[in-house]
């Protein structure tokens, strides 16, 4: 008999042995759009500008992001957040250890253990990331175990800050900080192996320069937008195929077709938010900048698997296998963006491999893709969707997949953006 999970406002069952209940927990997540008083999700508009900085503080945030090391390991912000992408490249890394194997970027983390070889950094550009297991979670063979080690890809830092970083913030790839200064502490005392504590009025300085220099911004439109301006549109092609890729990524359907099936979750200022028609496929409310590719479960890398062992508290066990778990890990106060967004009644496992939604701006110059950069090329991400995604989870009831021509069509307005 299949499983029902029984929601605040619907039920979602299983159909199919071919498509595990696991599988499709994220679907049947349950959401504050159905919670009531604590926020329901509605269409979010450009969050507030901050408040102008002056000269004095963001020339002393360019200097702490491009040159201080607050006694560490060598490495600045700037070490994994390059200026042409935001983050580390396949085509950096290799050039960067032909030039200089001893570099910053090739130490601690980003060696394959923490102590040496450079074949992970090189084949996937990840670095090692260490968190911590919230009370709820315990590993299967090892309770005792209150850490693990995951494999990820660099954030990138063109956009995110300013667009991502105030209203209900959605930083990092688990949400896991709840401002930019937090994600900047973080990063200086475990990344960095910094020895000395940055001060409010550093983080502070680095915060306002990652959300005001031109550098932190794909384009000049979206630099107004942050600053209070107009959204920016998606552009509307100019061939054949540049057109009809962007039917993908409207935030509106058309039924009996595939238009919207990207933009369901790639709507918003940012592409990052769940629009009208995701919430409507998806179960997940309006603005949610997280969700479920199946980039865990699928695991195309080979990395190490976990079992976990989840428990609500009244009385539901769940064990969950994967290589990472994604926002599992981030406890639902601790962020205001899964405060808003997260019932309070959700069982945590459901969260198990949902990771922050990637902007689409500026996409192709910020490869490879996913949070553990599986995808070295677009169009491995288009082929991750089709052969993978689309064929497990419907859309507008439907099953689908895409033909060559629609890979081609997507990846060349990608391309665009």
């Amino acid at each position: 008999m299949p499983r029902v999970t029984t929601l605040r406002c619907r039920l979602v069952q299983c159909v199919s042995s071919s498509i595990s209940c696991r599988a499709v927990a994220f679907v049947a997540l349950v959401l504050s759009a159905c919670s009531g008083p604590e926020g329901a999700a509605t269409t979010t508009s450009p969050p507030p500008p901050p408040p102008p900085p002056s000269v004095q503080q963001l020339a002393l945030g360019e200097r702490l992001f491009d040159l201080e090391t607050f006694g560490g390991n060598g490495r600045t912000c700037a070490t994994c957040h390059m200026r042409e992408s935001g983050t580390i490249t396949l085509e950096a890394v290799a050039a960067r250890l032909l030039a200089s194997p001893t570099e910053p970027l090739f130490r601690h983390d980003g060696l394959d253990d923490g102590a040496a070889g450079t074949n992970r950094i090189v084949r996937d550009a990840t670095i090692r990331v260490e968190r911590q297991l919230p009370s709820y979670v315990t590993l299967v063979g090892n309770p005792a175990q209150r850490s693990i080690v995951v494999n990820r890809g660099v954030p990138s830092t063109i956009n995110a800050p300013a667009l991502d970083g105030t209203s209900l913030p959605a930083l990092m790839l688990d949400l896991r900080n709840k401002d930019l200064q937090e994600q900047a502490r973080d990063a200086i005392a475990g990344h960095a192996k910094g020895t000395i504590t940055p001060t409010s009025e550093q983080l502070d300085a680095i915060a306002a320069f990652e959300q005001q220099d031109d550098r932190f911004f794909s384009s000049a439109g979206l630099h107004a937008n942050a600053r209070g301006g107009v959204r920016v549109e998606l552009p509307p092609g100019t061939t054949e195929s540049e057109r009809n890729g962007r039917l993908f990524f409207l935030e509106s359907g058309v039924d009996g077709t595939k238009q919207g099936m990207c933009g369901e979750c790639h709507s918003g200022p940012n592409l990052n938010e769940v629009s009208q028609l995701g919430a409507r496929e998806t179960l997940q409310p309006v603005g949610a900048r997280f969700s479920n590719a199946q980039v865990a479960e699928r695991n195309a890398n080979n990395d190490p698997l976990f079992t976990f062992r989840v428990d609500n508290g009244a009385g539901d066990v769940r064990f969950i296998v994967l290589p990472d778990p994604g926002i599992l890990l981030t406890e639902r106060q601790s962020s205001r963006h899964l405060t808003f967004f997260l019932a309070p009644g959700a069982h945590p496992a459901l969260t198990a491999g949902m990771f922050k939604t990637p902007s689409l701006w500026g996409i192709k110059n910020t490869p490879p893709y996913f949070h553990d950069n599986s995808a070295k090329t677009l169009r491995d991400v288009v082929d991750h969707y089709g052969d993978h995604l689309f064929k497990r989870f419907p859309f507008a009831g439907v099953f689908n997949t895409l033909s060559e021509q629609e890979r081609l069509d997507i990846v060349a307005y990608l391309k665009l953006l």
